[in-house]
């Protein structure tokens, strides 16, 4: 209205949605498109910015990686939910990789980090941890109450869990290593080569078995 005599109420107008972030002026499509591009298209995020940058959307790192910390609170119920239910499973498939991440803890040396993968049929999890000692699959697999099989190399640390050592949980080692130490053998032992090749030979009669079955999928290597 334009009168002021005061029978007209002013305008009344709805208050905004509120943002997923508080005082950050980013949209929820854009944070989706930065978790997509960094976690399923493994993009740096530094190459995405610089992509956006020429198509006129100037955003600064800082900004980006504020806003990332804060949605960390938003995935972890989702993360300890994964955590449990591959808790519950029967057969994993566990491994670890050397991850670099520049960040200083008190004392640790370097930035060598390591990935852990669990991958069972129904769910995968990632732990990102500063060491490689057997305290990751331990804590992973502590809390598991039922028998399973667990599939890995022949690292140390698979081996000390208590479940394992209890009987609870069984080893079993992937084949593309267990071969890879018969053809060390073949090389390194030459009285022993016909016996070590023969080995070989039958564990890839069991890659062309598996190869056979409908619907497997054969993993011949590391995850």
């Amino acid at each position: 209205p334009t009168c002021g005599c005061g029978a007209h109420p002013g305008i009344v107008t709805a208050p905004p949605p509120p943002r997923l972030i508080p005082k950050i002026f980013l949209g929820v499509s854009i944070w989706v498109t930065l978790l997509l591009d960094k976690y399923l298209f493994y993009r740096p995020t530094d190459r995405l910015l610089a992509d956006w940058a020429t198509h006129g959307l100037d955003l600064s790192l800082g900004t980006v990686t504020d806003g990332l910390r804060h949605l960390v609170p938003l995935f972890e119920p989702v993360y300890e939910a994964l955590v449990r239910h591959s808790q519950g499973q029967t057969l994993w498939h566990a491994d670890e990789t050397r991850w670099m991440v520049f960040a200083s803890i008190e004392g640790k040396v370097g930035y060598r980090w390591y990935l852990w993968v669990f991958h069972s049929a129904e769910v995968v999890v990632f732990v990102l941890a500063a060491g490689r000692s057997h305290d990751v699959p331990e804590e992973h697999f502590g809390p598991v109450e039922g028998r399973g099989i667990l599939v890995v190399d022949r690292y140390k640390a698979y081996q000390a869990i208590d479940k394992v050592k209890s009987g609870l949980i069984i080893l079993a080692f992937c084949w593309a290593h267990v071969r890879r130490d018969f053809l060390t053998l073949a090389r390194s032992w030459p009285d022993q080569e016909a016996w070590a090749l023969g080995w070989v030979e039958r564990i890839g009669g069991l890659y062309q078995f598996q190869a056979a079955l409908p619907g497997v999928r054969v993993c011949s290597g590391r995850f």
